[in-house]
């Protein structure tokens, strides 16, 4: 009867070992897609961008398949609206891995078409609900210009100046989003640490103290270019964190970043993004 009682509680052990397992693997669940996205170069795009805008296609197809996340297409390489999208899509799945499999460029008749084509890894989030977290304004302003909520164009050298309001406490994180997708964290950094922000006081970054420190935000246009389109995101979270730790200013992209913005408990923070145009 004992040897049964023993047999029968390490039978119980296994199936909860198994039904754990489950849970885990369920949660966790990474699915293998091969998408492919193309772009047509026009008189306003360089390969490059091209060649990222094909890849976002791709990107944007395997999310959509493998999450159910509808991300709307994009006119431009990296619009803000896209990054909202691909950001906000993160609380349900998230590409973690890529591989390029084709990357080439086509003529078709008159129109040259940049075709790429991905294996992508897309990590399957459970059905995340967001909290009541909110980012009440946020505003990217040449510096000493009022505030405004219309589509910003600024000039080459520039001085800006980004602002935020938040509904509770909580502490604000700042990337900007490069044409060509690359993420350049700006607060906090190694010089200023992140401090909590209440929604009695307005959030400025640079502020006058830093500025007087001698910090300033300064946008330019790419090398070759008289013009770009760049995002600034604003993640809100209620606990401290600390993204892209450890990885190479010059190197991380929205992928990266959402990635890790996937591991946290949707409730616990929220996105805004604006978009502008720099001009030389």
């Amino acid at each position: 009867m004992k040897a049964m009682s023993s047999k029968l509680s390490l039978l119980i052990i296994l199936l909860f070992c198994v039904l754990l397992s489950g849970i885990t693997e369920a949660k966790d669940k990474i699915e293998v897609i091969v998408k492919e996205g193309e772009a047509v170069l026009g008189e306003e795009m360089t390969p490059a961008q091209a060649r990222v805008l094909a890849l976002n296609n791709a990107r944007r197809d395997a999310i959509e398949q493998v999450s159910g996340a509808i991300v709307h297409g994009s006119s431009v390489v990296y619009n803000f609206q896209l990054i909202s999208d691909l950001v906000a899509s993160a609380t349900r799945g998230v590409i973690v891995k890529e591989e390029i499999l084709e990357d080439n460029i086509r003529l078709e008749g008159k129109q040259i078409i940049y075709h790429a084509k991905i294996r992508a890894y897309v990590k399957i989030l459970e059905n995340r609900e967001r909290g009541n977290l909110r980012i009440l304004k946020a505003e990217v302003n040449r510096y000493g210009s009022p505030s405004s909520t219309t589509t910003i164009v600024f000039q080459e050298n520039d001085e800006i100046q980004i602002k935020a309001r938040v509904n509770s406490d909580s502490y604000i994180h700042l990337f900007n989003v490069s044409q060509d997708g690359l993420v350049t964290k700006l607060y906090p950094n190694e010089y200023f640490k992140a401090e909590m922000t209440s929604p009695e006081r307005e959030f400025v970054f640079p502020d006058k103290k830093q500025r007087d420190m001698g910090f300033k935000i300064r946008v330019r246009t790419p090398r070759n270019s008289n013009r770009t389109v760049e995002t600034m995101l604003i993640i809100a979270t209620k606990r401290k964190i600390d993204f892209l730790m450890g990885k190479k200013a010059d190197e991380v992209t929205l992928t990266d970043l959402m990635q890790e913005v996937s591991e946290i408990d949707s409730t616990l923070w929220i996105e805004r993004v604006v978009g502008y145009e720099v001009r030389r």
